[in-house]
């Protein structure tokens, strides 16, 4: 089987996000994980604590877009945060 080639493009330049906008300002620096054992209180501060020490090691000054998954597996409780990290 054979495909079809496409013809040459030009480049471009192109910005990808993980948001549709950005406040007025803000650098997007990227998207930051933390994820630590169980499902409570006490591993949500633990997990917010870790995704702040990875933002702030890209430099960033904001964290925006936050998203919580905690799973609660028989063996494997965990609490994950994700958000985009950004300069403000």
């Amino acid at each position: 089987m054979s495909h079809p080639t496409h013809a040459a493009q030009p480049q471009i330049e192109m910005h990808v996000s993980t948001l549709p906008a950005l406040p007025t300002g803000a650098t997007e620096l990227g998207v930051v994980y933390a994820s630590v054992e169980g499902v409570n209180d006490h591993s949500f501060d633990d997990c917010v604590a870790e995704l702040k020490h990875k933002a702030h090691a890209l430099g960033a000054t904001g964290l925006i877009g936050m998203q919580l998954v905690q799973s609660q597996f028989q063996w494997n409780q965990r609490t994950s945060l994700l958000a985009t990290a950004v300069k403000l």
